[in-house]
């Protein structure tokens, strides 16, 4: 940890906080070799994100993406290639950090959807116009990640795995041919700002901001929102696409067991997912997605 603190200060350095004397740090978080911490300095109040693995730096990048497309996003005051220094929400006028019953707030979910469908429309152009490097979380879906669902769910009976490897190459050609866009993929409310009005709600923390398709989106928000909330976040953000949302069906299961199974124990969860493996459902919609035309 002693090293972590030296790296951090070296960075609060290129910051511009020269005078480490008058540096006051305190530890937010530490998980997954990312470090959060609050910065005071000269009465001046900060939040450092630190990422000591290099493939989270990616959301560095993420930031200056969302800046560029116009796309809210808290306060970035500075940046190096290994850490951020963003806005203190604690000490905001116009921000507040996010709360478990915003998740049953209409006017939160209402709100919600006019971030989301900014950040799909800006984003189809953007990934249409740029030929980048974004995190896509349907690579994860790879022959040798379903077997290991097969394997460690003891589940190798079940023929739903025959027919995904057996398609394996038309599944994938379906979801590449759906409209990309870019996808933030990592909602809960411990990653929402909202306006002290209401008026506002965005999302932060972008280390899973990516390529994508829409409805991936909408389902991973509508599934912690509550069902009144979930349903007012639909109607304000207009159609869904039918074929999206089949092919999500069937996608969110595998992407959520590969997730559980690459973990050192079965988190809670998946088990939803894997009760799916279970009672057919998974074939189910495997199937409706090789239906598609």
């Amino acid at each position: 940890m002693n090293n972590i603190i030296e790296e951090v200060y070296k960075e609060l350095y290129k910051f511009g906080l020269l005078e480490s004397k008058n540096i006051d740090l305190q530890e937010i978080r530490n998980k997954d070799g990312i470090f959060l911490f609050r910065v005071i300095y000269k009465n001046k109040h900060y939040v450092m994100k630190y990422f000591l693995k290099k493939e989270y730096t990616r959301e560095i990048k993420n930031y200056s993406i969302l800046k560029e497309l116009n796309i809210p996003t808290i306060k970035v005051f500075a940046y190096t290639d290994r850490a951020l220094l963003l806005e203190d929400l604690e000490i905001s006028k116009r921000y507040r950090l996010g709360k478990e019953r915003d998740l049953s707030d209409i006017e939160v979910a209402k709100a919600l959807a006019i971030w989301y469908i900014s950040l799909h429309k800006k984003g189809t152009k953007y990934i249409t116009k740029k030929d980048n490097n974004l995190y896509k979380e349907s690579n994860i879906i790879t022959r040798d990640n379903i077997t290991l669902i097969r394997n460690s769910s003891n589940t190798k009976d079940k023929t739903v795995w025959k027919l995904i490897l057996d398609n394996f190459d038309s599944i994938l050609n379906k979801v590449d041919n759906l409209e990309q866009t870019l996808t933030y993929n990592d909602f809960y409310w411990t990653n929402l700002v909202v306006g002290k009005d209401k008026k506002e709600a965005i999302m932060f923390d972008y280390n899973f901001l990516g390529i994508g398709f829409r409805y991936s989106d909408i389902r991973n928000v509508c599934s912690s929102l509550s069902k009144e909330a979930g349903e007012v976040f639909i109607k304000e953000y207009g159609e869904i696409d039918e074929t999206e949302k089949i092919i999500d069906d069937g996608l969110s299961i595998l992407v959520t067991l590969i997730f559980a199974y690459k973990r050192p124990k079965f988190p809670e969860w998946a088990q939803n997912s894997l009760n799916s493996v279970y009672n057919g459902e998974l074939e189910k919609v495997i199937k409706k997605i090789l239906d598609l035309h």
